[in-house]
């Protein structure tokens, strides 16, 4: 399995995502379903905590090394630093796996630096600097974890890290208007599957695994869909409406989708400017568009309600798309809360008067939530109104992983005068 995790890895690296990039090798590669399960923790795993396991070879390795060789040993630390498996095994393998694959002198060095870090593991000392250290130990961008410090204290971004690096958690969506939560459970459960109730969701559902689930005809038949709760919260936020409704960055459609379910007698239009993902959305997203909203093809006042899930920094999600924290920069936050800033604009004027935009992010940054509606607000006149039922006394939803147990979400809704 090290051979499928480390061109994983490489795929990773070299820009790929890593959710596309497995379901790519698992459907096209011959891999037994027993094993896809430790493909996807080994490779997840070594891109989570790639950063400390560079500093580690930094401190073990004095010279250079070809691209597979690294990414063998990513693998070979994350078993021997975060799973149950004996060490001797790891290294065995490890070497074996070097004899195999790679020049004559790649098994002994494999075999001396993997040994070392075993012996030596407690005695390497992270540097003094607390945003550092945390960076290092934690394996997060120091930008962010300083930035995350900043804001929270170091206690609770220790606790945000921590989390962040957790294994993620998978929930699914139930199309209650088909099939009832009890019987879902009833058939995961039967499957092997174990399952909890969300947190604010009757159609949410956490289950322990993905794969047989991906299996099931629930889900091939779209009674289930996979999506994390602070997600489904986003449509749920949409007031009832008469007139048409606008996904105005629908991406794959999964809320649109959503959307029209709960709103069935609603026209749903799913626009997207990216003909790659429009050729992913189903029927049931609704009216399929391609368009640019920074350019809106629409008319004034023609909605009652847009949905602006925009393009965002994404780091709300790196629990489940540890790739994503490795390839931001502050500067990438900024801009995105500029973009998103210029879509709001754009889009404002195909809002009736009376009609609600409602915003979300998969970010917990500043300036891509909160940030920009203050902004827009400076600019235009609207009142923000509480987005959910629970969210009583404020004036939007804001999503923490460590605090909520979801992916990190904003949501605010904007009714227009």
């Amino acid at each position: 399995m090290r051979s499928a995790s480390i061109e994983i890895i490489a795929r990773v690296e070299a820009g790929a995502f890593l959710d596309d990039v497995i379901n790519s090798f698992f459907s096209h590669r011959d891999i037994p379903d027993s094993m896809k399960g430790l493909v996807y923790t080994m490779a997840s795993g070594a891109v989570r905590h790639k950063g400390y396991f560079d500093w580690v070879l930094a401190r073990l390795v004095k010279r250079e090394m070809k691209k597979d060789v690294r990414y063998l040993f990513w693998i070979s630390l994350y078993q021997i630093a975060h799973m149950k498996k004996a060490h001797y095994h790891v290294v065995m393998e490890a070497v074996e796996y070097g004899k195999r694959h790679f020049s004559p002198g790649t098994a002994p060095f494999v075999n001396a630096v993997l040994r070392r870090f075993i012996r030596e593991r407690d005695l390497l000392v992270l540097p003094e600097n607390p945003v550092t250290a945390l960076s290092i130990e934690k394996s997060f961008p120091r930008w962010l974890v300083s930035r995350w410090v900043a804001r929270f204290g170091h206690e609770e971004t220790d606790r945000l890290l921590t989390l962040l690096n957790e294994p993620p958690d998978f929930t699914l969506r139930i199309d209650l208007a088909r099939i009832t939560k009890q019987e879902v459970v009833a058939l995961l459960e039967a499957q092997g599957v174990r399952v909890r109730e969300g947190k604010y969701l009757e159609s949410a559902l956490h289950v322990d695994k993905l794969g047989p689930v991906l299996k099931d005809p629930l889900f091939l038949d779209g009674l289930i869909s996979v999506q994390d709760e602070a997600s489904q919260l986003v449509a749920q936020a949409l007031p009832p409406s008469r007139g048409p409704v606008l996904d105005a960055c629908a991406g794959v459609g999964t809320k649109a989708g959503q959307i029209r379910g709960l709103f069935r007698n609603t026209l749903v239009i799913a626009m997207d400017n990216d003909m790659g993902r429009i050729s992913k959305m189903k029927e049931k997203s609704g009216l399929i568009v391609q368009g640019d909203s920074l350019q809106t093809p629409y008319r004034a006042q023609v909605f009652d309600t847009i949905l602006l899930d925009a393009p965002c920094s994404s780091l709300g999600i790196v629990r489940k798309h540890p790739e994503i924290k490795w390839r931001r920069d502050e500067r990438e936050v900024i801009a995105f809360g500029n973009y998103q800033l210029d879509l709001m604009r754009s889009l404002w004027d195909n809002l009736r008067s009376g009609g609600a935009m409602v915003y979300s992010v998969c970010s917990f940054e500043p300036e891509e939530t909160v940030g920009v509606i203050e902004r827009f607000g400076r600019e235009k006149e609207f009142l923000l109104e509480n987005p959910l039922p629970f969210c009583s006394g404020t004036e939007y939803f804001l999503s923490l992983p460590h605090v909520s147990g979801m992916d990190g979400f904003f949501i605010a809704k904007l009714r227009k005068p």
